[in-house]
């Protein structure tokens, strides 16, 4: 039995007979010679093919279009065409896909004379040697790799397990000892004096009276003085008429009940009698209800030291 390598080289020296001096066998209808460079090529390795025609005389050479894509053997550059007197050159670049003897599909050359035509066919091979060694066919492939390489199962990481526990068993109890935690009311240590004090101060800074807006400035003067009876009594809600105030403090101790009816009735005049509340008045309004809140608190701070043991 033939060594396959003596066929296979055998078949490779005739190709590369054949590409080397292939030309039409009618000298009368042309020559036409092709040449592979280089004769033999690996697969994807790019080789150039180069043609020469010439034409009989009085005729013309056109050059064979270039094999189509997709094929074994395909293009991978437009034909470079150019002429030497009535020589035609022509070069291709190509590339081929698998090994072996292969014919590279190009058209026959065309012999022009006017609108007659004479094809000469061209047959030219390229030898495409494997990438592969000689010796891979008696190679045993090894098992193909995992993806992933193979992972414990979580029956087999307990301690990683246990660890989440403890952890997430602590994150609960320290969120639980958080939220029940007791919170320290906050007191407000602010006086019903202090408060007072600052709502004249917020007054003064709105600047009413330098706006034209008087009548305003009283009515949130004497506005302080019920919110600073309602603290310190809780008797004095904010709720009562006037009538009902001056009745209500009559009978506490420490309360000037005189100066508060004097207060009001300036206030009513102002919001109810149609009495113009100018610069000076409300000035007078706000200053009595100042002194008026500051008389109660220092007379209850007075008797509050009596009282105390």
């Amino acid at each position: 039995m033939p060594d396959p390598r003596m066929v296979v080289i055998g078949v490779a020296l005739a190709a590369l007979a054949t590409s080397a001096g292939a030309q039409s066998p009618v000298d009368s209808l042309g020559r036409v010679t092709a040449r592979v460079i280089p004769d033999t090529v690996t697969v994807g390795q790019p080789f150039v093919v180069s043609l020469r025609a010439i034409p009989p005389r009085g005729r013309q050479a056109v050059a064979p279009a270039v094999p189509d894509t997709g094929g074994l053997v395909e293009p991978l550059d437009p034909a470079n065409v150019t002429r030497r007197g009535d020589t035609l050159l022509v070069r291709y670049r190509l590339i081929a896909w698998e090994p072996g003897v292969l014919t590279i599909p190009l058209g026959p050359v065309l012999m022009r004379l006017d609108s007659n035509e004479v094809s000469v066919p061209v047959d030219v091979r390229v030898v495409v040697a494997s990438v592969l060694p000689a010796e891979a066919a008696n190679r045993v492939p090894r098992n193909a790799r995992e993806l992933f390489p193979v992972s414990a199962r979580w029956w087999e990481r307990w301690w990683q397990w246990t660890l989440v526990l403890m952890a997430t068993v602590a994150a609960v109890y320290l969120f639980e000892r958080w939220r029940r935690r007791e919170r320290t009311p906050v007191i407000d240590t602010a006086s019903p004096l202090a408060e007072a004090e600052a709502a004249f101060a917020r007054l003064e800074a709105r600047r009413l009276l330098s706006a034209g807006e008087g009548g305003r400035h009283v009515a949130l003067s004497a506005e302080i003085v019920r919110q600073y009876l309602a603290s310190v009594e809780p008797t004095l809600a904010l709720a009562l008429t006037n009538a009902e105030l001056l009745d209500a403090i009559a009978p506490i101790p420490g309360m000037p009940d005189r100066q508060l009816a004097q207060l009001l009735d300036q206030v009513d005049a102002v919001r109810f009698g149609g009495t113009r509340a100018d610069d000076a008045t409300a000035q007078r309004v706000g200053g009595l209800s100042r002194a008026l809140v500051r008389d109660i608190d220092r007379v209850r701070s007075a008797m509050a030291e009596q009282a105390a043991p």
